[in-house]
């Protein structure tokens, strides 16, 4: 059990300290794509050196900072003292990993992504080697981490031997000085919106340990790490930010909603697929004491179409105006708080996840009226309605299958996405245009 508290404390740490970057991997890809798109290489190599330069300085105090105060926060923190030596290890993790980002960043705001495939399979593949490795020779947590460590070590070696041999020419050479004041507010926007994310992203779980029993928020933090994973796996937005970088007008209009209706097809059936496996999945990944959790997976799974269709956010920050998806978050989050503390009392974790899913969605819809005031940007209805009419019949046929297991679960989900495809092609929602199109992208047919 103390064990099991430790990993908690670590994992959840990391979570906290990785994944928020204080804006500067984002500013980057907005800077570089737009100087990029002007050509003037001078001005990419003043944004990748300016940046460069405030990130190792951020990463490098912050790695520090976790170091030197690990005893401190091991024992009049967490009061665990066998939490020095993780944290300690850990401040390397949090060096590396943060690194990789950067490094990968660069690659994006070129509009390069197979960078992103080389990062995944270098850092997942030597993760699960070196972990399964210091794991079975006994070190427990601190072989875990250190397999965290070696792993995004690794990933930012070869990420950095690919950037000096595909992008040497941004890298070394004559710089343009850059406007920091631009750069500054841009990235202060960004800093306060992964703030209120955070908040966002967690104040659910908080409110639910208010009120409920704490094995409430084991349950509901199960689903929504579910979620959470396979809305990474099926995100096209973010793919998107260095292409609306550099578009404008119509060109950004045709580029928005062909993105947004290959988004809308893949993430429909996907909420509607997860629904369909939910128990199954839940009891393969923790085991049948996790079923109160299918339920709020339910609820949850429709997340999945705020991230897989929340463009707003990049359009924006891709049109240098980060402010309007830092208030919207915001007032959101003051949502959030307010319909969580009415339904948890009223419906328990299923309550919780009603109101983050409605305070989502007035989020989406917010930004949505907001692109089409600004850019004229906004999805054509179609694109909604005929992959959400298809999904529904595709849900309807697998759902007279009765599930034993996940292998069965999955094999009829197969069978639904075939399913769905006949539907959505019978209701033209994909045409051989769009298979031409897909195409082209693979490499499989020149334009």
């Amino acid at each position: 059990m103390q064990a099991r508290v430790v990993r908690y404390i670590l994992f959840g740490f990391i979570d906290s300290l990785t994944f928020t970057d204080l804006g500067i991997n984002t500013t980057l890809i907005r800077y570089v794509a737009h100087a990029y798109g002007l050509k003037d290489h001078e001005l990419v190599r003043g944004y990748i050196r300016s940046l460069s330069k405030l990130k190792v300085v951020l990463v490098i105090f912050t790695s520090l900072l976790l170091f030197t105060t690990s005893d401190v926060l091991s024992v009049h923190v967490f009061h665990k003292p066998m939490l020095s030596m993780p944290l300690k290890v850990m401040s390397a993790f949090v060096l590396f990993f943060s690194l990789l980002g950067f490094i990968n960043s660069i690659f994006n705001a070129f509009n390069d992504f197979k960078a992103n495939l080389i990062r995944a399979l270098t850092y997942e593949f030597s993760r699960l080697f070196f972990i399964i490795l210091f794991v079975s020779i006994g070190l427990s947590v601190v072989g875990a981490l250190l397999g965290f460590v070696i792993a995004s070590f690794l990933a930012l070696i070869a990420l950095l031997i690919l950037l000096l041999k595909n992008y040497r020419g941004f890298i070394f050479g004559k710089a343009k000085s850059i406007n920091w004041r631009k750069v500054v507010r841009f990235t202060s926007y960004l800093t306060i919106g992964s703030i209120t994310w955070v908040v966002f992203a967690y104040v659910d779980s908080v409110m639910i340990g208010m009120f409920l029993p704490a094995e409430e928020v084991g349950y509901y933090r199960a689903s929504y790490n579910i979620v959470g994973a396979i809305s990474g796996l099926v995100s096209i937005p973010s793919v998107m930010f260095p292409v609306f970088v550099q578009l404008e007008g119509r060109d950004l209009k045709q580029a928005f909603n062909r993105a947004f209706k290959y988004s809308a097809i893949i993430s429909f059936p996907v909420v509607f697929g997860l629904i369909s496996l939910g128990e199954q999945l839940i009891k393969f990944v923790y085991g049948v004491d996790y079923l109160q959790a299918v339920p709020v997976l339910y609820v949850l799974s429709f997340l999945i179409l705020r991230s897989s269709l929340g463009f707003w956010g990049v359009i924006f920050n891709a049109k240098e105006k980060p402010e309007y998806p830092v208030y919207v978050s915001f007032f959101a989050m003051i949502l959030n708080i307010v319909l969580n503390y009415f339904m948890i009392l009223r419906w328990g974790i299923v309550g919780a996840g009603i109101a983050t899913v409605v305070s989502n969605l007035f989020s989406w819809i917010t930004l949505a009226y907001l692109s089409k005031v600004m850019f004229d940007v906004l999805p054509k209805f179609e694109h909604l309605i005929k992959p959400l009419f298809s999904s529904l019949i595709m849900f309807y046929i697998i759902s007279q299958f009765k599930l034993s297991n996940l292998i069965e679960g999955v094999s009829v989900v197969l069978l639904g996405a075939v399913i769905y495809s006949a539907i959505l092609f019978l209701f033209k929602g994909l045409t051989k245009e769009d298979f031409r199109y897909l195409r082209m992208i693979l490499g499989l047919e020149r334009y």
